[in-house]
């Protein structure tokens, strides 16, 4: 027993022989084992393969668009209607927003 435990390589070469192997592999070396970003940062960006996945966003026009386009018609947008009519309902039965203090 005691043979097999004089022939295993010391702590400090064991060491050594990581750090040569993340040399070697240009991996990074990190012996107290501190949370870094380094993971995070070797890694691609996902911006691109997102947007290639759902697609650009800005290709859909929006009410706002549309009513930016077309300010004769003077278009009202119905989610945006309901919403003012809810908060001035609530404000009507004392259920709105505080008023701010005055300083």
């Amino acid at each position: 027993m005691s043979s097999v435990l004089k022939s295993l390589p010391s702590k400090g070469r064991l060491a050594q022989a990581r750090k040569l192997t993340s040399e070697i592999f240009e991996e990074y070396w990190n012996p107290t084992a501190k949370r870094n970003p380094a993971k995070i940062l070797k890694a691609p960006l996902k911006g691109p393969e997102v947007i290639k996945y759902y697609g650009d966003n800005n290709a859909v026009p929006t009410f706002k668009d549309f009513k930016k386009w077309f300010p004769e018609l003077k278009l009202v947008d119905p989610r945006e209607a309901h919403r003012t009519f809810m908060v001035e309902d609530r404000k009507r039965r004392n259920k709105g927003a505080p008023k701010k203090k005055k300083a």
